[in-house]
């Protein structure tokens, strides 16, 4: 289980990982938030988590959720951080 954060412009942020951690990330978001929104298009998903517009990419070598802005990009720390802290 490998997650990775990455920086873009000092506001948005992407978490990458691997294809084969997506259902631990699935288990962390249902644990962490009541209401999780998605709207498939057509190369990505629109995701709403706690009232945050997040984009889901899995069309590249490695799945990534994309923030959109600053508050996004702190949502993105959050569970990066959470996820980090399950690793054995």
């Amino acid at each position: 289980m490998v997650f990775r954060i990455l920086e873009h412009d000092g506001r948005t942020h992407s978490l990458e990982f691997d294809e084969t951690d997506l259902p631990v990330l699935e288990a962390f978001l249902d644990k962490n938030f009541a209401d999780i929104k998605i709207q498939k298009q057509t190369i990505h998903s629109d995701v709403v988590l706690a009232g945050i517009a997040l984009i889901f990419y899995n069309e590249w070598e490695d799945p990534c959720l994309i923030s959109m802005d600053e508050e996004g990009g702190h949502l993105l720390d959050f569970i990066f951080n959470g996820l980090s802290a399950s690793e054995p």
